[in-house]
């Protein structure tokens, strides 16, 4: 598979998956569902899924964005350490009034994968 279709497969998954849970009223089912889903791939198809990851850390949608750092985390997902250090420097820049603590959880990350 290549990354393009396994980018929308899992785009595809995890919105149907978001929306499922968000009407069940559990924000992070979607979440939960992904680190199990993460979980059960094969190596290759984890290189991929780390890549969709990275991608995500930059996604205008804010749950998709927390999802992807929270996977970026537990797993330690280096492949998102080019936009991690990316998200660092907007995030210190930006006056928006959560930045700062989306600045902390991104700096924290960073330590945690070793980056």
């Amino acid at each position: 598979m290549t990354l393009t279709e396994f980018r929308e497969k899992l785009e595809v998954w995890w919105a149907e998956t978001d929306s499922r849970e968000i009407a069940r009223k559990n924000s992070q089912g979607a979440l939960l569902e992904l680190m199990q889903l993460y979980e059960t791939l094969e190596p290759g198809e984890r290189d991929l899924a780390d890549q969709v990851m990275a991608t995500w850390i930059s996604s205008e949608n804010e749950r998709k964005r927390f999802d992807a750092l929270a996977m970026a985390d537990r797993f330690c997902i280096r492949a998102a350490v080019p936009q991690l250090q990316k998200a660092e420097a907007e995030l210190a820049a930006s006056k928006d009034h959560a930045a700062p603590y989306e600045l902390a959880k991104v700096r924290r990350i960073l330590l945690h994968i070793g980056a």
